[in-house]
């Protein structure tokens, strides 16, 4: 029968053995699709409670950059990366060897947006012509094209390549419109 005291010190020396381990978990990155947003809460929270450490791993969620994350992905810079499943999708039919694991949403979250005040747009037919500050994603044009001529329109407007910059863009009435998160 063992003491207190021989329990504890036995509990120091295995604490003191599996301690280094434990706080050189295995490497993982993250790559984000944006700037740290809603979309992204849960990964910040694992790591903020310690779960990853607790699951043996030394997550980095690096920094958002203009860089896709599925191509940070796709050439070993990031293990995993957070994709709209657009992008996946346009990463994947342009030879990404990408695999979607999670879904963080369950439908795509882009929204097409423009200043409440301009009385002159009221649907999306009424964008032709306009500025777009978009992301320089290829998609971009097919999907906002494809958006105006369902509502009768040419689908025919002016883009500007903007990246996280649109947002500001459009609220100082540079671009017309832009793409954005309803999550947010």
């Amino acid at each position: 029968m063992l003491t207190r005291r021989q329990i504890t010190a036995a509990a120091l020396v295995v604490s003191l053995v599996t301690a280094p381990a434990l706080a050189q978990g295995t490497p993982v990155s993250i790559a984000l699709d944006w700037t740290p947003n809603t979309n992204h809460v849960g990964l910040f929270v694992a790591q903020a409670e310690g779960y990853y450490a607790e699951a043996g791993l030394d997550v980095t969620i690096l920094p958002y950059s203009d860089t896709a994350a599925g191509t940070l992905v796709a050439n070993r810079v990031a293990d995993f990366g957070i994709m709209g499943s657009v992008s996946l999708y346009t990463q994947r039919t342009a030879g990404a060897d990408l695999m979607a694991v999670y879904a963080v949403t369950q439908t795509e979250t882009g929204r097409l947006v423009f200043n409440a005040d301009r009385t002159d747009i009221q649907r999306p037919a009424d964008l032709d012509g306009l500025t777009y500050g978009g992301f320089g994603s290829d998609w971009e044009t097919a999907l906002i094209s494809t958006i105006i001529r369902h509502d009768g329109g040419e689908g025919a407007f002016e883009t500007v390549t903007l990246g996280t910059s649109a947002y500001e863009a459009l609220a100082n009435g540079a671009v017309d419109f832009t793409l954005e998160v309803y999550t947010w």
